[in-house]
């Protein structure tokens, strides 16, 4: 059984369960699913977000100054997201709009090694790891999250 955030055409939110993503699609498509406010019909499905919960499984130690340990587990990708946009702005320095030219400077050593974050367009970030950057895109949250 899956549960899915939804919203009809008028804005009124709601939340459906269903068998599995197939039935969700099936009932969609044939125009079953209906605003339990205003009966309409037109209806999406919205993006929530995945649970990230700590597990059992592989863990990986990654060698950070300072390893930020939150107070409690994010709930879910956008706290995580969160935490680590926050991480980075208070440890890493701010280059802005040079960030390309000076990961690039840094990657081949014209520049000392340190952490670095700012502006990229997706073309800049595109040809940094082409080079072998290593480069992590992080967007902008309140752009993305519902």
């Amino acid at each position: 059984m899956i549960s899915f955030d939804l919203e009809c055409s008028n804005k009124h939110r709601f939340e459906g369960s269903f068998k599995d993503y197939q039935a969700f699609d099936e009932q969609l498509t044939k125009g079953m699913i209906e605003c339990p406010v205003c009966s309409d019909l037109k209806i999406k499905r919205l993006f929530t977000g995945c649970s990230i919960q700590p597990g059992s499984g592989t863990h990986y130690n990654i060698s950070l100054p300072d390893n930020p340990k939150p107070d409690k587990s994010p709930q879910n990708i956008f706290e995580m997201m969160r935490i680590v946009r926050d991480y980075v702005i208070n440890n890493f320095e701010n280059v802005g709009k040079d960030f390309s030219d000076t990961a690039r400077a840094i990657y081949y050593g014209v520049e000392k090694e340190r952490n670095i974050y700012g502006e990229a367009t997706p073309q800049e970030i595109k040809e940094l790891m082409d080079e072998g950057v290593n480069v992590l895109p992080i967007p902008p949250l309140d752009d993305i999250e519902n």
